[in-house]
């Protein structure tokens, strides 16, 4: 398996956050896959501002500390996922509530 991301984008269907995936679970490889919770936790929460995908991970690839890089993503992504919710933000469950930036705070 190749541990370069344009040799894995090359493969069919592999994108830049399934190649990153790869990347960093299989060869140790620091880096950020942006999914859709990754994005939303970036923007709303000021963390990583960004108009794209690509944007929002060049950002957190600045801002996390290397030894926190193996694990962030999955972390965003449960944030994402069960705290900071698309529809209805659980900020009450936050564990950031003095670095976010959302306007909207559910609290």
């Amino acid at each position: 398996m190749p541990q370069d991301r344009a040799a894995l984008e090359s493969l069919p269907g592999v994108g830049r956050k399934t190649a990153n995936v790869v990347l960093n679970i299989a060869f140790g490889h620091p880096t950020i896959a942006v999914d859709t919770h990754v994005f939303r936790v970036g923007n709303r929460t000021g963390l990583a501002p960004g108009k794209t995908p690509l944007d929002v991970e060049k950002v957190l690839e600045t801002t996390v500390p290397m030894e926190f890089m193996q694990h962030a993503h999955h972390w965003l992504i449960l944030h994402g996922r069960y705290v900071c919710k698309a529809q209805k933000p659980n900020c009450a469950a936050c564990p950031l509530p003095d670095i976010c930036r959302f306007d909207n705070k559910t609290i």
